[in-house]
């Protein structure tokens, strides 16, 4: 471009300063850049071998999935969980209806759970069972018998019925026998009479018909029939006969027939 060409400046401003020419470096300013750039590199180099072989990268945490160890003894469990490669810890101490003291009865986090290997399982642990001692349910009715049970934070069991002297419907014996300590909530079996095999008729003739029919069945008998004698002088409501009669051998099949005074 000719000063011809050049454009004419504005007025008051001061006319473009002509560029110097770049000045050649020097031997010594070429060395030093040079060195720079080798030691940048260097540099370089040597932080990308640190990040390889000083803090490799492992990639994910690996997961482990936790065993089910409740059930199992306190260091039972423990085992187990090492050997999945988890650590584990004592967590509550609390009584239990069904556990053995020490066994596991709670895990935390549950069976089946995936978690990392720092994870810490607790294990919570039955302190022992709770005790509850057998009550005397001989004599006693079957409903009776079941309330008592209840009382003793008990559960009734097998009930079973057999021949008896005792009066039909009574508790004879139980399983376990009153007076042992079993953990609560054990079941406990009981025998209930079913009545004598053979016993004799009792004379019931002068007796209400209420505590005839009552007697009775505790005897295991049933009444099969009941008559009305409108003519008898006997006060209303008392027994005037039977069948069998007084004294007879009879059985808790046999069926009896009474005949009542007065009308029904």
């Amino acid at each position: 471009m000719t000063d011809a060409d050049r454009p004419d400046p504005v007025d008051g401003a001061e006319p473009p300063k002509p560029r110097r020419p770049a000045r050649p470096l020097t031997p010594w300013q070429r060395l030093l850049r040079t060195h720079a750039i080798i030691g940048g590199a260097a540099f370089a180099v040597a932080w990308l071998l640190v990040a390889v072989l000083v803090f490799p990268d492992t990639g994910p945490a690996p997961s482990v999935s936790v065993p089910l160890v409740v059930g199992l003894r306190f260091e039972e469990a423990e085992r187990k969980l090492a050997a999945a490669g988890l650590k584990s810890s004592l967590g509550e101490s609390r009584p239990s209806n069904t556990a053995p003291r020490r066994y596991v009865i709670a895990q935390t986090p549950a069976a089946g759970s995936t978690v990392g290997p720092d994870v810490v399982v607790s294990l919570d642990v039955s302190a022992g069972q709770l005790r509850a001692r057998v009550p005397n349910l001989v004599g006693m009715t079957r409903d009776d018998a079941v309330a008592a049970l209840r009382t003793a934070v008990l559960e009734l069991g097998e009930v079973v019925e057999r021949p008896g002297n005792e009066a039909r419907g009574t508790v004879m014996s139980t399983d376990p026998e009153a007076g042992q300590q079993v953990p609560q909530g054990t079941p406990v079996g009981i025998v209930l009479s079913a009545g004598p095999t053979q016993l004799l008729m009792p004379d019931v003739v002068g007796r209400e018909l209420y505590e005839v029919r009552a007697t009775l069945e505790q005897l295991g008998l049933r009444v099969s029939e009941t008559m009305y004698d409108s003519t008898s002088v006997m006060p209303a409501g008392l027994v005037i006969a039977q069948v069998p009669s007084a004294g007879s051998a009879v059985t808790a099949s046999d069926l009896i027939t009474l005949r009542v005074s007065g009308r029904p």
